[in-house]
C-alpha cells in the first residue's frame, strides 16, 4: 500500500465539471393581507426572505407583486432563475391542481390559475400550489417537529381563527379527491352551533379563537374578550371562562378521535395561536382523548406542538414543491419525462457552467470506447 496516502482523493479527473450546487426553491405564502416570497435551501433553511403588504386583491395585481417580490429576493442574492428548481405557493382557500377554486379573503377569486400565471412571469419554473395547512404540514413533515420524530403519519390541525388541519400519510401528503379535507369540520356535536361552513356541530364552532370567544358571549361572559384571555381567566379560576375552554378541548378531542378512526395518524401536531398556550394545553387535549378512545385496541398517538414557526407558510410550500419534482408530479402545466430532464439539464448548467451538457450530442452515443467490429451479414445463398 501507499505509505502516504493523499487524505482527500477526488476521483473526479475533471474538477472543473463539479456537480452543480443543491438546488434553491422559492417559496411564496400568500396571505390575506401580505405575501412573502423567500430562497430555501434544499435542507429547508431560509435563505432570504422579503415580506410586503399586498398592493390589492385583484388577481392580476397579486401575481405582479408575486414576481417584483421574487425577482427582488433573487436580485438581492445575485441569482437568477436558473437557480431556482421550483416554486411553491401557499396560498388561502380550496387550492386545487394549481387553482385557488375560491377564497374567503378574496372574494373575486373563482377558479384562478395561480400556479400557471406565477410560472408564466418567474422563468418558467415550475410551480406547485398548496393550501396554507397543507404547507404547514409539509414544513412540519420535512424540518419541524414530525422531521424529528421521524414520522410518516401525521395530521397537523391548526387552532387560528378558525381550525385547519393537513395531513401526510406514508410520508406524502395527503389531500384526497379535492383537495378538500377540513378535518375542523367534522361533526362533534350534531344539530349544534352553526358554523360559518353551514354546517351545524363542527369542531371549529366551538374551538377556533372566533369561536370561544363567540361562546364566553354567548354564557354570560365579557363581551369582546379575546381567547386567549378567556384562557387567562380560566387558568386563574374563573367558572365561566373554565367552561368555556373545557368546551373546546372537549370538541377538539372529540375530533382526534374521529380522525385517528379514519387516518390512523402516528401524532397530531398542533400550530397557529391557541397552540401557544403549550403543554399544559395540551396535555389536556392527550387526557381527555384517552379518557375518550376505544379500549378494545390501544391507541398510540402522539401530541406534539408545531417546531417550524411563523415561517412554516414559506418552507411548507417550498417542501411541497420540492417533494413534487421528486415524484415527478407538477401542477399545472403536464410535463413529460423528456422536459424534465430538459430542465435538470438546464437548471445544473445555470447553477455550474463547467457542466453544461455537449450542446450537440450523438443521437446514438456508444459508451464503449473500443466497440468490436460488428459481424457482417450472412451472404445470400446463391439463386
Amino acid at each position: 500500500p501507499n505509505p502516504n496516502p493523499n487524505p482527500n482523493p477526488n476521483p473526479n479527473p475533471n474538477p472543473g465539471a463539479m456537480a452543480a450546487a443543491p438546488p434553491l426553491y422559492l417559496g411564496v405564502d400568500l396571505g390575506g393581507t401580505n405575501c412573502r416570497a423567500a430562497l430555501v435551501r434544499d435542507t429547508g433553511v431560509i435563505m432570504h426572505v422579503l415580506r410586503e403588504g399586498l398592493d390589492g386583491r385583484e388577481f392580476g395585481v397579486v401575481v405582479a407583486q408575486i414576481h417584483r417580490l421574487a425577482e427582488l429576493v433573487l436580485a438581492e442574492k445575485g441569482l437568477g432563475w436558473g437557480h431556482i428548481r421550483a416554486i411553491g405557493i401557499g396560498g388561502p382557500g380550496l387550492c386545487r391542481n394549481g387553482t385557488i377554486v375560491g377564497a374567503a379573503n378574496f372574494p373575486s377569486w373563482h377558479d384562478v390559475p395561480l400556479a400557471s400565471a406565477v410560472r408564466g412571469r418567474c422563468g418558467n419554473r415550475p410551480t406547485y400550489l398548496v393550501n396554507d395547512a397543507d404547507a404547514a404540514v409539509e414544513a412540519e413533515a420535512w424540518v419541524g417537529a414530525a422531521a424529528t420524530h421521524k414520522l410518516q403519519h401525521v395530521v397537523l390541525i391548526s387552532l387560528g381563527t378558525g381550525v385547519g388541519t393537513g395531513a401526510i400519510a406514508g410520508g406524502r401528503l395527503l389531500q384526497g379527491s379535492r383537495a378538500c379535507i377540513e378535518g375542523g369540520h367534522v361533526l362533534c356535536e350534531p344539530g349544534g352551533r352553526r358554523c360559518p361552513c353551514g354546517q351545524r356541530g363542527c369542531a371549529e364552532a366551538y374551538s377556533s379563537a372566533r369561536a370561544i370567544k363567540e361562546r364566553y358571549g354567548e354564557k354570560g361572559g365579557e363581551v369582546g374578550v379575546d381567547a386567549r384571555e378567556i384562557f387567562r381567566r380560566a387558568k386563574e379560576g374563573e367558572a365561566l371562562a373554565a367552561e368555556t375552554v373545557q368546551e373546546a378541548i372537549e370538541m377538539i378531542a372529540r375530533m382526534c378521535i374521529n380522525i385517528s378512526r379514519v387516518l390512523d395518524p402516528e401524532a397530531f401536531v398542533f400550530s397557529g395561536g391557541i397552540s401557544g398556550l403549550g403543554e399544559p394545553f395540551l396535555e389536556r387535549i392527550r387526557a381527555r382523548f384517552q379518557e375518550l378512545r376505544w379500549t378494545v385496541l390501544p391507541d398510540e398517538q402522539q401530541f406534539l406542538l408545531a417546531s417550524v414557526g411563523a415561517d412554516s407558510g414559506i418552507i411548507g410550500a417550498a417542501g411541497a414543491a420540492r417533494r413534487a419534482i421528486a415524484e415527478r408530479r407538477y401542477l399545472p402545466c403536464e410535463v413529460s419525462d423528456a422536459a424534465l430532464q430538459t430542465e435538470d439539464v438546464s437548471a445544473e448548467a445555470d447553477a455550474n457552467p463547467d457542466s453544461k451538457a455537449d450542446p450537440n450530442p450523438s443521437p446514438d452515443p456508444n459508451p464503449n470506447p473500443n466497440p468490436s467490429p460488428r459481424p457482417n451479414p450472412s451472404p445470400k445463398p446463391p439463386a
